[in-house]
């Protein structure tokens, strides 16, 4: 029988998959809540959604109007090399997740939790004072009829700062389309739920739609920051059955990496220099400043001062390495201003261009010492491969969510790895659950750079997370991280939080 469908939300619609075979590709599957095809043509989606195993061949427009973009779907067109670096193996480890496993999916839901912000975090373009998270669990049921819990985590946020997706389109996708087709690939199966390497089926089924807008044509489904979550509760479920942790998993059991840290721009000199002058007491060995055009010499200028007066009042005290984000803020004719950069010694620069901007950022980087590293223009493999071939970036921040998972970032990292491209671990705000993993990925570099792998804590007001990980200060006066050594991707979500800041809840209808 299946289980009636129960909403607690008003931005979702009931769902009806009694008779569900495939998810339906139409306006609407997957993107947000469905709407009569009527009012989709009046009011059409307003995002457009890249699978993770869709490439874009050309620039989607910064607003609306010339261009195409055609998506082909397929697997990477990257062939890792043969290698036995840890990051080979933990990919390998990831893939034969669950592949033994007789977990039986029994529930599916999708909570969305808002948890405040310790102080408001400033970009270049946006401001953001609340952190909405997206959930998923899974309940399942092992052979021996005990129940395992998988938790997954998007990294959306409340708007589309930075990525096409926000968290409710990523509630209404996985609500609507992903945890449906899973659902509905166990029923085929006896109600298993499958490993990490049978979620490529579902994968295949997110995808189709396709949305015109202005002259710009994209194939929509399912989108990354969605599926990562989808990924994270079925790799979560499968770990705990094993009562086993992802560092574990990936063979880096007991490490401790060094994290950065991230702040925001700020309005004046003082605030800035209180700011690191908080972190470096800290131990935080790197400290990430947002910039943009307009206000980035000026703090740049302040943190030489303040590196210099930091010397001269605590002599013998490490002081922190720093970089510079641009999100992606400053036009093709920045690049001889970004060049000037060199003078402040800057582990990097970050995005400083458009993500589709390759273009100019290889201007920049032959022509500056200071290595560019990209973000928000890396969503696949290939686009890493692309951009270090074309000289965009000589670093790479991975973040798993924008990739669509653990398993992409893996695939991303091991090809870094073989190739010797330095590469880092990015953070989006994540719950301390989602850092957790975040901060394993990241041990498994062979040429360590600081990543914004921060405590949960340390900009959530309440942490969803049962307990935190463990920290220390090395000998050094570094501070550090210990991976999670418990079962799972991480701590598990504390029930009794998500209570308290729960807005809503969408249980999906699972065949029993």
């Amino acid at each position: 029988m299946v289980a009636g469908c129960v909403v607690d939300s008003p931005r979702v619609g009931t769902l009806d998959i009694a008779s569900l075979e495939l998810p339906c590709l139409v306006p609407g599957a997957g993107l947000e809540p469905a709407r009569p095809l009527g009012q989709w043509i009046l009011n059409p989606p307003r995002l457009p959604f890249r699978h993770p195993g869709w490439k874009r061949t050309q620039p989607i427009p910064a607003h609306g109007g010339g261009g195409e973009v055609h998506a082909e779907p397929r697997a990477t067109d990257v062939t890792l090399p043969a290698s036995h670096s840890a990051a080979h193996e933990g990919l390998a480890a990831w893939r034969n997740l669950g592949d033994a496993s007789d977990l039986r999916l029994v529930a599916a839901e999708v909570l969305l939790v808002g948890l405040e912000l310790r102080s408001p975090v400033r970009t270049a373009i946006g401001v953001h004072r609340e952190r909405p998270i997206v959930l998923v669990r899974l309940e399942c049921l092992s052979p021996n009829g005990e129940s395992v819990i998988g938790w997954g985590e998007s990294a959306a946020l409340a708007d589309t700062t930075y990525d096409a997706e926000d968290a409710d389109s990523v509630q209404a996708q996985l609500s609507e389309l992903l945890i449906p087709s899973l659902v509905a690939h166990a029923a085929s199966s006896g109600g298993q739920l499958p490993g990490i390497k049978k979620l490529d089926v579902i994968k295949a089924l997110g995808t189709g739609v396709l949305w015109h807008d202005a002259g710009t044509s994209v194939h929509l489904g399912a989108g990354p920051l969605a599926w990562a979550a989808l990924e994270m509760a079925v790799g979560d479920a499968h770990l705990r059955a094993l009562g086993m942790g992802l560092a574990e998993l990936l063979g880096v059991g007991g490490e401790w990496v060094a994290p950065g840290a991230v702040v925001g721009t700020q309005p004046a000199a003082e605030e800035l220099m209180h700011a690191v002058d908080s972190l470096a007491d800290l131990g935080f060995c790197r400290v990430k400043v947002k910039i943009g055009p307009g206000s980035d010499i000026e703090p740049l200028d302040v943190l030489r001062q303040w590196a210099a007066q930091r010397v001269a009042n605590r002599p013998g005290e490490p002081l922190p390495a720093f970089q510079v984000d641009g999100n992606g803020a400053y036009a093709p004719s920045a690049v001889g201003h970004l060049a000037s950069f060199d003078r402040f010694d800057l582990l990097c620069v970050e995005q400083p261009f458009a993500p589709w901007d390759l273009e100019s950022s290889a201007r920049l980087a032959s022509i500056i010492r200071t290595p560019i590293c990209l973000d928000e223009g890396i969503g696949s493999l290939d686009d890493v491969v692309t951009a270090v071939e074309a000289g965009a970036c000589s670093v790479v921040c991975v973040k798993p969510a924008r990739l669509g998972g653990i398993g992409p970032a893996l695939e991303v990292i091991a090809w870094c790895e073989s190739q010797g491209v330095e590469w880092w671990m990015g953070g989006m705000f994540e719950s301390g659950f989602a850092r957790a993993a975040t901060t394993a990925l990241s041990a498994l570099s062979s040429r360590p750079r600081p990543g914004d792998l921060a405590p949960a804590a340390n900009y959530l007001v309440e942490d969803l997370a049962g307990e935190a990980l463990a920290t220390r200060k090395s000998e050094g006066g570094t501070f550090e991280v210990q991976v999670h050594q418990g079962d799972g991707v991480g701590p598990m979500p504390d029930g009794a939080i998500i209570d308290r800041t729960i807005q809503s809840q969408v249980r999906v209808p699972v065949v029993r």
